[in-house]
């Protein structure tokens, strides 16, 4: 019974490690070619509309 327990509370706790693992570690995911190109519009003042973004 404390065995079945035991066993329980340490998968539990490889989950939660994979778990933080994963939200934490992988946060540069690679851009697409599209992505990049769609930033680059948004970004860009040749394609800024006239009064848009004014600072």
């Amino acid at each position: 019974m404390i065995l079945d327990k035991a066993v329980l509370m340490g998968l539990g706790v490889l989950i939660g490690i994979y778990v933080l693992y994963k939200m934490f570690v992988n946060k540069a995911p690679v851009q697409t070619d599209f992505d990049q190109t769609y930033n680059k519009i948004l970004n860009s003042d040749e394609h800024k509309v006239k009064g848009q973004y004014e600072k």
